[in-house]
């Protein structure tokens, strides 16, 4: 039975580089998934988080 929440935890690393037009501006690494990606603003940011947790949790799901 698949459950849509996921029990481990991942980690990720944000270096704000710059703030520009209220928002940031920098580089997330995401830990577990060893990927690395510069971002423009901070919705952007939130976005490949939830990026890189559905791929994680597809992965342990079995899905990939």
């Amino acid at each position: 039975m698949k459950s849509g929440i996921k029990k481990g935890r991942d980690t990720f690393v944000v270096k704000i580089l710059n703030r520009q037009n209220s928002t940031w501006q920098g580089n997330i690494t995401w830990v577990e998934g060893e990927k690395s990606q510069n971002f423009r603003s901070a919705l952007e940011m939130l976005k490949l988080m939830d990026e890189a947790l559905e791929v994680s949790t597809d992965v342990e799901g079995g899905q990939q």
